[in-house]
């Protein structure tokens, strides 16, 4: 038995497509596709390289975090390391490393990468904070879903990227843990008899390469994957709808601190009872289409 996630996410031209048929067939009915060559109007899209990094921002200090010590039971992401950004750069060119480097402020460093690039005309109401990802081959990101619920364009410039998305109805399927944006299950090794609503869950999956955006509406559960080492650069919009905007405010500003400060007082007794709770919702789930 495999998970449901063979369905591919759509490709198209990212240089002809127009703001009516990107709001009509993807913006509107929530559905995510890759945007090929979206990019290609600004001078980031040949600009921006591991050598260009290296050779302009390569004496920063970054904090980077280990994938492999990534806990479901933890509600904060705390840095496992620091080293130069060159030396970083440099380590994910040559091998695979378990440390990732994310929501990385390159921009405060190095503001004049800001004229590198605009935010696309086939779509508005941009949230305009940057993030660039860096990453190693075979690096992952544990499934979640985004906490401020923001539709988001992930642009890939350097290396190969695997992602898998399921939309929202599907967080059931997936054991996501209440007042937290993660699920207890790993699709790349799907163990359905410990969590066997996840044999329900269906997903589409899409390959990024560069110059490759991919639109991720908001609530989607996403897990990344870096098939190959290599950088990209996300921007987000807000929410489709009042429901979602007002979702998203309660995520960041009430429900993430509430969830912290259960953590800090029960430890692992808050995780069980999150668990259980992810259980149970699981089970109905089942049982509604069965």
């Amino acid at each position: 038995m495999k998970m449901n996630i063979d369905t591919p996410i759509p490709i198209v031209d990212g240089t002809t497509i127009t703001r009516k048929e990107f709001t009509e067939k993807y913006l509107k009915p929530q559905k995510p596709v890759i945007l090929r060559g979206l990019w290609k109007q600004y001078p980031a899209y040949e600009k921006w390289t591991m050598d260009y990094f290296k050779q302009s921002m390569g004496d920063i200090k970054v904090k980077l975090f280990s994938t492999k010590k990534a806990n479901p039971s933890e509600t904060l992401s705390v840095a496992h390391a620091e080293m130069k950004f060159n030396e970083y750069l440099d380590l994910i060119e040559k091998e695979p490393t378990d440390l990732r480097l994310f929501l990385f402020p390159v921009f405060k460093h190095k503001p004049e990468l800001l004229k590198d690039f605009g935010y696309p005309k086939i779509t508005g109401r941009y949230i305009k904070i940057p993030f660039m990802f860096f990453g190693p081959k075979n690096s992952v990101t544990r499934m979640h879903m985004d906490i401020d619920m923001s539709n988001v364009f992930l642009t890939q410039f350097a290396g190969k990227r695997r992602v898998v998305l399921f939309p929202p109805d599907q967080s059931d399927f997936l054991y996501r843990l209440p007042f937290n944006v993660h699920g207890l299950v790993d699709i790349d090794k799907p163990d359905f008899e410990t969590y066997p609503a996840m044999q329900y869950a269906k997903g589409v999956t899409g390959y990024l390469e560069y110059g490759d955006t991919l639109y991720m509406p908001s609530g989607y559960w996403h897990h990344i994957e870096y098939a190959e080492g290599g950088f990209g650069l996300s921007v987000r919009t807000i929410g489709a709808s009042v429901g979602t905007i007002l979702t998203g405010l309660w995520n960041v500003s009430l429900q993430r601190k509430f969830d912290d400060i259960m953590f800090k007082i029960r430890g692992q007794k808050w995780f069980n009872y999150k668990k259980q709770l992810a259980f149970k919702r699981a089970d109905k789930a089942m049982q509604r289409i069965k």
